[in-house]
């Protein structure tokens, strides 16, 4: 078989899908969380073995395997995977069927058809299985070009699962509980074995941000809001960052549900929230969160903000200062310039707002919108901070995208200030180490009776 003749040219959808778990590099944006670019690794598993290709590249390629699925949970579903890995861990081709997943009961051989970079090392491959079900493969196999243009076939250990153990060739490249790969006899697609996965036992994990029992949405200011409330005691307000959502806090909201009833917002224009065409603003998001609190018929609150969500907080503070009791900050500021961030960072941010103009998707012009919140707000100056006279903890990364200096003026200034800058961390403290961070904001707001400190750290 001649592949060149019988290989169409790969889609271009094959190299632009988005993927579970394909390395991403986040960068320092304040706007580009990790958990806009990754699928949540919560329902779903792989298991995987890779080969040596060296000696392949530039060649195409041709995986196969049969695969059928006895769907417990009606989304459940099944797909079969190819990744290059090149050098220096670098990724290369990637393909894993999200945009065509497998539910059909019978067995039936999926491809997929790519083509090895020149600088690969490895090819790794396997199957992925998401959510309740029993997800069943067989007969893998692989097809390299040679160098006549022909298909050859390249042996995969244990590709036919006839052998005693699958763990033998093939382990699990993402392990969930609820799920167990192990070999069957039940109904193999070829000889007396396959593969079976087995997802009976899986639970769907509570997924913070899209969880319709805690979910709720409220009309203020002209625009819908859309929060989860978790545990109870007394309220406790958290609030995201730039184009992030409720899912921004995931680490937390179990940890503080133990001790007090969690308000997580979606922000205005972000996450499921609406907006209405108004130009973001720090004052704008705090009126909307004022309103919010008012609805629900609450006094005052205790706040945690995380980046622009500590900019919220320090103007909800600032212009409310009823409703808040206490607050924490992590990596906020009250201005912006070159002297609160590098100025890198704020051509780069420039230099994609003005990429997104050209594309008239509402996504996009929000995004724009979003990027020119961080170019030109906040507006505040030091003494402005006067008027917070709550309890304030101001915290921040070691090798925070805010500069030092900038976070610990904002705690000087404070009446009731106290600084925690967080040895080796930076902006993504909350999600990178979530374990010190719940501890040291709980260590704030609940074990010690707050005293004003020489803002040197706790």
């Amino acid at each position: 078989m001649n592949v060149k003749k019988a290989h169409s040219t790969c889609q271009l959808t094959i190299f632009a899908c988005m993927t579970r778990y394909m390395p991403i590099a986040i960068g320092w944006l304040l706007l580009l969380p990790y958990f806009l670019l990754a699928q949540p690794a919560d329902d779903w598993g792989a298991f995987a073995q890779r080969i040596p290709i060296e000696s392949h590249h530039g060649k195409l390629f041709r995986l196969q395997a049969a695969v059928k699925v006895d769907l417990i949970d009606s989304t459940a579903e099944a797909e079969i995977w190819a990744r290059v890995d090149r050098k220096n861990k670098r990724v290369g081709f990637f393909y894993n069927m999200m945009d065509k997943p497998i539910r059909k009961s019978d067995w039936q051989v999926y491809v997929i058809e790519g083509k090895i970079d020149k600088d690969a090392e490895f090819l790794a491959f396997g199957g992925l299985y998401s959510r309740q079900g029993r997800f069943y493969f067989d007969d893998f196999q692989l097809f390299v070009e040679n160098e006549e243009g022909n298909l050859e076939k390249i042996p995969i250990p244990s590709g036919d699962f006839e052998g005693d153990s699958v763990a033998q060739h093939w382990g699990y490249l993402q392990q969930h509980e609820g799920f167990t790969l192990s070999g069957t006899t039940e109904s193999p697609y070829l000889g007396k074995r396959s593969a079976l996965v087995d997802g009976s036992d899986f639970k769907k994990p509570i997924r913070y941000g899209d969880n319709d029992s805690a979910g709720h949405r409220i009309t203020v200011n002209g625009i819908e809001l859309y929060y989860e409330t978790y545990g109870q005691g007394e309220p406790l307000l958290l609030l995201h960052g730039n184009s992030q959502s409720i899912q921004a806090f995931t680490h937390q909201i179990p940890e503080f549900a133990k001790h007090y009833q969690v308000i997580a917002v979606d922000t205005r224009g972000q996450g499921k929230s609406s907006e209405d065409g108004k130009p973001y603003t720090y004052e704008l998001f705090a009126d909307d969160m004022k309103a919010l609190l008012d609805k629900l018929e609450l006094d005052s609150v205790n706040v945690v903000g995380w980046s622009d969500g500590g900019n919220t907080g320090l103007l909800l503070a600032m212009k409310h200062p009823a409703k808040v009791k206490k607050l924490v900050t992590m990596g906020a500021n009250i201005y912006i310039n070159d002297q609160v961030v590098d100025r890198n960072v704020l051509q780069e941010i420039e230099k994609r707002r003005e990429a997104l103009k050209t594309d008239t998707s509402r996504t996009s012009q929000n995004t724009a919108r979003l990027m020119t919140l961080l170019l030109t707000e906040p507006n505040h100056v030091y003494e402005d901070l006067r008027a917070i006279h709550c309890p304030v903890l101001v915290m921040a990364g070691e090798n925070d995208i805010i500069h030092e200096n900038h976070t610990r003026e904002i705690a000087t200034h404070l009446p009731n200030g106290k600084l925690y800058i967080a040895t080796g961390e930076d902006h993504y403290f909350p999600l990178n180490n979530p374990a010190k961070f719940n501890a040291v904001v709980a260590d704030f707001l609940i074990t010690q009776p707050y005293a004003k400190s020489s803002n040197s750290g706790l």
